[in-house]
């Protein structure tokens, strides 16, 4: 069945991308915590991986934007649209705040005193992340319910 006719499957889709998103979030923050126990920083190698998952985010803010996941949902019940506001103004900030820790890892002359400072920086921006993610799986779940079907 084709996920853009049925509501059910096409949400399943957009909640799917969410999790990939949220693993992607934890494998990340499970390899930097690795190397900070053994002592190991690897500034490049972790703007080359931060970097990997930000195209991942890019792609699937843009399918956002363009209610391509909310679309079948809007069509069959337009009032639940109040419920899920315009996120492009977050996701265009968390794009730069991504590019520009990418831009200062991958610096000649790191901007950090030290591998610390730089995954607590690296921390905030999955903080920041794993909030917006799942404030929006929670707002379509709720138009979800509130869905006639």
């Amino acid at each position: 069945m084709d996920p853009k006719s049925n509501p059910n499957e096409h949400i399943q889709l957009l909640l799917d991308e969410h999790e990939e998103i949220l693993t992607h979030i934890n494998e990340l923050a499970d390899w930097t915590e690795q190397l900070k126990e053994k002592g190991f920083p690897k500034f490049g190698e972790l703007g080359t991986r931060v970097k990997s998952f930000r195209d991942l985010l890019a792609k699937h803010f843009k399918n956002e934007e363009q209610e391509g996941y909310f679309k079948p949902i809007f069509d069959e019940s337009p009032g639940c649209c109040i419920m899920v506001p315009d996120f492009h103004k977050k996701h265009a900030e968390s794009l730069c705040n991504i590019d520009n820790f990418i831009a200062r890892l991958k610096e000649s002359e790191h901007p950090f005193q030290s591998w610390d400072e730089a995954l607590k920086q690296f921390d905030a921006l999955l903080i920041d992340l794993r909030a917006h993610e799942n404030q929006e799986i929670k707002m379509v779940q709720e138009a979800f319910k509130q869905s006639p079907s």
